[in-house]
This record gives structure tokens, C-alpha cells and sequence, in this order.
């Protein structure tokens, strides 16, 4: 890092963040929701299963941290050019708790990562092989958390929140250079976001994949719907309009299937499961659509500003880094 006058009172504080997403929400998050469903559906398609994705994920998170700990730090060229890493030490009770699985499946998942060679065990040591990294290297993740990031650079930038805007490019370039301290901030991010969802209302990591998808078709009906109308949305209604809109278009269980890699009995399942706990409907030509019952829908608002706060604190790092290091 170069030598430069730090200015404390320049940083990105998280409330800031959280004022500008409330304030365009409806833009934001449509952004938001495209990130997650490119990543889930990436994350399902490592190995099929996305309790040993997170497990694998959380792994490298903590790994990550211990590297920002001790100062250490790997650009995306130079971590993917090595051939294996050794992993922080953990333990499998902590790694099911932190996942909301039962220590056994943790056990039995992490195990059958070792058999295929993605994680080899050397007395006390435990190494991730390139094989096992290789599995989530996010070259495409990091493309759309730039331009989510892009997106509220300009809002900020608008607000006179920060003095420059950054681009995507300028994002991805920064992502990359940091590698290992900035994926830290999103791997951290999302295993608190998506365990959350799991273990608050839907029980499993497939099935919350499955809604998000159904919620992402919705807002892009919604959007799409009030432009032609050209009647702006009132933001303080809009999550209540997008979730509870009535005339959306649903998606079938073969196309759910298509968009998340999961196989249509699964989602067939799961599907149900969402209907006899009141999270989605069905209607007549087979579609579904989001239709939380009442009490649903308020736990589920609640989470929402839990998670726009989430959301605030992880951008405001990324923020933090990009004024650290284009000073």
C-alpha cells in the first residue's frame, strides 16, 4: 500500500448505506436479487448439494480472515496459482452451528470431501487442494458484486456520500488485487444472509434457493409492469407490493428446475413444502408465485431490515477497501 494521509473522515459509514438502499430500494434491490440467483445457482452446481458447498465456503472464509489477522494477503492471480493451501483450524461442531446443520452431516459431508481429494488431512494440518478452490473461484460472482457495488457507487456519489463514483471494471480490478480480504467480507456476508433464511423460515438451503428464485421472477414482473405504467412505486410499499403482487406471472416447477440446477422431483417437492407453510401459491395453469400468509410476511420484513443492515455493513467494507486503495 502506498504511503498516504489516512482520513477517517472520509469512510463509508453503514447507516449511510442503509439510507440510500431504503431510499431506492426498489433499484437496488432488483440488483441484489440478480447476484444471488447467479450465485446460488453456481454454488448448486459445485457439487449438487449446497450444504457441502457452504461447508466448503465457510472453510475458506474462515481461512480467509486468518489471513487479514496476521497481514497476509493474495491477489485472485496469485491465490489460484498455487497448488494447495492449508486451512485454519476448525471444528465440526462450530462449522454445523455457524451452517445450522447437525454435526454428523457436517462430519459426514467434510469426509466425503476428503475421499475425493479436496481436502487432505497431514497430522494436525488440513489442506484444501487446487481441485477443492477451484470449485469456487468466482470470476463470474465477482462481475456481478462489481456491478451491484457500481450500482450504489452511483446513488452514494448522487448523495455526496463518497466523491467518485467507481465503475464495474474499476470494482472488479479492485476485488481482484484484494482477493483474499474482500472475499472475505462476501463469504462472510453470505453464509450469515442464506443460514438465516435456513434455519428462520425454511429449513434448508435448496429450498430457500427455490423461493429466491420465485421472488426474483416477481420483482422483474413487477419492475417491468410499473415502467410501462409509468406510475414510480412508493418505496416504503414496494417489498409489500413486490411479495404480495397478485397478477405476476409465476414460474413452473421444469423452469425453477432450469434456473437452480436442482432436479425437478426436488423442486416439485420443496414446492410443496412452501405451500402447506404458507410462503407460495399455485394457481390454475400450474405457475407459482410468492404469497406469504400475514404472519409470514411480517417475520419476513423483519428480516428484511436486519438484512439491509447486513447488506450496509459488508458494503461499507467494500467501500472502505476501495477509498483505502485509490487514494
Amino acid at each position: 500500500m502506498k504511503n498516504v494521509n489516512f482520513k477517517f473522515s472520509t469512510e463509508v459509514q453503514p447507516s449511510d448505506i442503509s439510507n440510500i438502499i431504503n431510499k431506492n430500494y426498489g433499484n437496488v434491490i432488483t440488483e441484489f436479487l440478480e447476484l444471488q440467483r447467479g450465485w446460488l445457482s453456481r454454488a448448486y452446481s459445485v457439487f449438487k448439494d449446497l450444504d457441502k458447498y457452504l461447508i466448503l465456503i465457510s472453510l475458506v472464509d474462515k481461512t480467509f480472515n486468518s489471513y487479514s489477522e496476521y497481514l497476509v494477503k493474495y491477489n485472485y492471480d496469485e491465490f489460484f496459482s498455487v497448488n494447495q493451501y492449508e486451512l485454519k483450524k476448525f471444528n465440526i461442531v462450530h462449522v454445523a452451528k455457524e451452517l445450522s446443520i447437525s454435526k454428523e452431516t457436517a462430519r459426514r459431508k467434510i469426509l466425503e470431501m476428503e475421499k475425493k481429494g479436496l481436502i487432505i488431512k497431514n497430522k494436525k494440518a488440513v489442506f484444501l487442494q487446487r481441485q477443492g478452490y477451484n470449485m469456487q473461484k468466482p470470476g463470474e460472482s465477482i462481475t456481478q458484486i462489481s456491478k451491484f457495488m457500481s450500482v450504489l457507487s452511483k446513488l452514494l456519489k448522487k448523495n455526496k456520500i463518497v466523491y467518485n463514483e467507481l465503475s464495474t471494471n474499476e470494482f472488479e480490478i479492485l476485488i481482484k488485487k484484494n482477493f483474499t480480504q474482500c472475499w472475505a467480507y462476501f463469504l462472510s456476508f453470505q453464509i450469515e444472509y442464506l443460514t438465516g433464511f435456513k434455519k428462520e423460515f425454511f429449513g434448508d438451503y435448496e429450498t430457500v434457493s427455490i423461493w429466491a428464485m420465485i421472488v426474483y421472477n416477481q420483482n422483474l414482473y413487477f419492475n417491468k409492469k410499473e415502467n410501462k405504467s409509468g406510475n414510480p412505486t412508493i418505496k416504503e410499499k414496494y417489498f409489500k407490493m413486490l411479495i404480495l403482487l397478485e397478477d405476476s406471472l409465476g414460474l413452473n416447477a421444469m423452469t425453477i428446475s432450469d434456473l437452480t440446477g436442482i432436479p425437478r422431483p426436488t423442486v416439485l417437492r420443496k414446492l410443496n413444502k412452501l405451500i402447506r407453510t404458507k410462503w407460495i401459491s399455485k394457481d390454475n395453469d400450474g405457475l407459482y408465485k410468492a404469497s406469504p400468509s400475514e404472519k409470514n410476511y411480517k417475520d419476513l420484513n423483519e428480516m428484511r431490515l436486519r438484512n439491509i443492515d447486513k447488506i450496509s455493513y459488508t458494503v461499507s467494507k467494500f467501500y472502505n477497501t476501495a477509498r483505502l486503495y485509490n487514494n
